[in-house]
């Protein structure tokens, strides 16, 4: 059965690198990640004279764009939300890891960690609709594929 959106997770590093505390982004709405690569144009004379150009493969790029919904001044603080909203006023980067078909102690699921800068950070406030705050996480660092196992994330597993 295909994986529904919801039964996803990302979250972010409240703790140290070492000893990370996995904070579920659970206000978070939709969702999209994108893996980018650039092309490098490779194309030589021989191979116009040929009728081709050549692309060669460029550098790869990840990122994480979604809306937050805005929790209400009565509600308890948004730990995950106050510690994107730190990166982003401090230009420092945040440990993410994204989980795909359950959580982080889900063992064996799918997980991409990064070490991310925040970008974004626009409001909304529609009328008809939720206030939301938009963020961008984009990779400083390459990012590590595995799963979990144990809370854990396991590269390269």
């Amino acid at each position: 059965m295909p994986n529904k959106g919801f039964e996803n997770y990302l979250y972010i590093n409240t703790n140290t690198t070492e000893s990370p505390t996995w904070t579920e982004i659970d206000l978070a709405k939709d969702v999209t990640f994108n893996k980018d690569k650039g092309e490098i144009d490779g194309t030589s004379r021989k191979t116009a004279r040929d009728g081709y150009s050549a692309t060669e493969d460029g550098l790869k790029a990840w990122s994480a764009e979604f809306d937050s919904l805005i929790p209400s001044e009565d509600e308890d603080a948004n730990a995950a939300l106050a510690a994107l909203d730190a990166a982003y006023r401090a230009n420092t980067t945040v440990d993410v890891l994204r989980v795909r078909g359950g959580s982080v102690a889900t063992d064996g699921c799918y997980a991409e960690r990064v070490t991310c800068g925040v970008f974004g950070g626009s409001e909304g406030e529609p009328m008809n609709d939720m206030s939301t705050i938009s963020y961008t996480l984009k990779n400083k660092a390459v990012p590590a594929v595995g799963t979990v196992s144990s809370s854990e994330f396991v590269a390269g597993s």
